[in-house]
């Protein structure tokens, strides 16, 4: 999957999946929904209590799910898949152009050192990988209402502390564009890394054609 991932990462000006991405991705995806809208903005904290906005990564293909650290099935298996799909993507170009968050749901037990040890329990890489709560001033339900306005119900059950929820990984293109989601977890790992992978060549070619038109209009001026 690196190998495969590395080489949709380069920039290549006749290759590029261009407005043909999304009905690609359909194409080989039954997980994947197309949105291209704008994400819902968050400003939230790490483990550390440093500010994290998601404007910090307009620059960056950002791959975000939400969980609680004491969800006993789809949230470890979830975080699973995350890191596996994070392992491929570090291990070539893409690295540096792609950040990982999860959003816990459950501020209130989810703690500061809960959070340090969710991504060693679960393989997650820290280099490019981040786990948000809520900051003190905001409300314990902050995190859920930002996964209902990502389209996720977070739904507290009467007879236990456990949460009903779905999972869903979505993906945010540079500037903050909602692109799409791969739903469940029986989706492709090959699939939502190369189309975090084209996501990134379109963006690349995109400069190019700017860079390009630039030049070629500031010889006439």
């Amino acid at each position: 999957m690196a190998a495969l991932a590395a080489a949709a990462a380069t920039p290549a000006l006749a290759n590029h999946p261009g407005e043909n991405l999304d009905a690609r991705m359909m194409e080989m995806e039954q997980y994947f929904q197309i949105i291209d809208a704008a994400a819902p903005p968050f400003a939230l904290q790490d483990a550390d209590g440093k500010p994290i906005s998601l404007s910090d990564f307009d620059d960056k293909i950002v791959v975000l799910n939400f969980i609680y650290a004491s969800c006993p099935d789809v949230c470890p298996l979830h975080s699973q898949n995350i890191a596996a799909i994070q392992a491929s993507i570090n291990n070539g170009p893409m690295k540096d152009l792609v950040r990982f968050i999860s959003v816990t749901t459950d501020p209130v037990n989810d703690t500061p050192d809960v959070l340090r040890d969710y991504a060693d329990l679960h393989g997650l890489d820290t280099s490019n990988w981040v786990m948000l709560t809520k900051t003190p001033d905001q409300t314990d339900d902050t995190t859920r209402r930002l996964a209902k306005n990502y389209g996720l119900e977070f739904t507290m059950t009467a007879e236990s502390d456990m949460m009903m929820h779905g999972a869903v990984t979505h993906v945010i293109d540079t500037g903050g564009r909602l692109a799409g989601k791969f739903h469940g977890m029986e989706f492709s790992n090959v699939n939502l890394i190369l189309y975090v992978s084209e996501l990134i060549s379109n963006n690349q070619h995109q400069s190019r054609e700017a860079s390009w038109w630039d030049r070629v209009t500031g010889v006439f001026q």
